[in-house]
């Protein structure tokens, strides 16, 4: 739907100026023609935009082999393809997806993270990701943030508000939390997860984007917004640390 009713906004600016010019039918078939094409290397190279923002190095089986272990049981358990694993050289703990709709996706995570979480709360997290890849959250939230990536040049960044605004939903990350309950049977594994995140040390600003895709960020003004230089804010929101961990306490 983006895609089509973006290429349909900017056909009719461009038959606008093809009127202005007294060749209105030039103006429309142009527009389509560079309109559509500019949405489609959007569409196309979505995840690598997002994930040139997040960087990271593949995780390693042999280094990392309680993630893979983990991610391995949650794909069994719930008929997913085994997404791609990267590790960030940071220490606050970051765990995010990158994915484009159908596929399996790319999960991130940082060395703070996998030294900060143990087997329980990595589970959980785990399964809050695998959740939103699967019901086509991540796929969404990546195309938004590549394209808003991709128009902020033109100054278009109220139209990119406005289709976040439509498409994306702050309780989102609260249907994740319950689903991740739901998968592992232990709510206590996601609140330890989430308080974690609450006292650590505060972002790293510029080293790592995309916040948007975390699995939790701390809370302050902006929080959940894409704001770490390679996009400007557009809008996104997430509930509080605080009313996800008042949430499962009542589970």
């Amino acid at each position: 739907m983006i895609p089509v009713a973006v290429t349909v906004l900017g056909s009719f600016v461009f038959l606008v100026l093809g009127l202005i010019v007294g060749m209105p039918v030039v103006g429309l078939v142009l527009g389509a023609l560079v309109v559509g094409a500019f949405m489609m290397k959007v569409h196309r190279s979505a995840e690598e935009v997002v994930l040139k923002m997040v960087g990271g190095l593949p995780a390693s089986e042999h280094e990392h082999a309680r993630l893979f272990n983990i991610i391995d049981g949650l794909c069994v358990v719930g008929g997913d393809q085994r997404p791609a694993l990267r590790v960030v050289g940071i220490e606050y703990p970051v765990a995010l997806a990158v994915a484009m709709p159908g596929q399996p996706g790319t999960i991130v995570v940082s060395a703070g993270f996998l030294r900060s979480m143990g087997r329980v709360e990595l589970e959980a997290v785990m399964a809050h990701l695998m959740w939103r890849l699967r019901s086509g959250d991540i796929g969404m939230t990546t195309y938004l943030i590549a394209l808003g990536a991709a128009v902020q040049r033109f100054g278009a960044s109220r139209l990119i508000r406005g289709l976040v605004s439509r498409f994306s939903d702050e309780r989102i990350l609260l249907w994740a939390d319950v689903a991740a309950c739901q998968a592992t049977r232990y709510p206590p594994a996601l609140v330890s997860a989430l308080e974690i995140v609450e006292r650590a040390n505060e972002v790293p600003v510029g080293r790592i984007g995309a916040q948007a895709l975390w699995f939790a960020t701390p809370d302050s003004p902006g929080d959940g917004a894409i704001q770490l230089g390679e996009v400007p804010n557009i809008g996104f929101a997430r509930p509080s640390l605080t009313d996800r961990i008042s949430v499962l306490k009542e589970i």
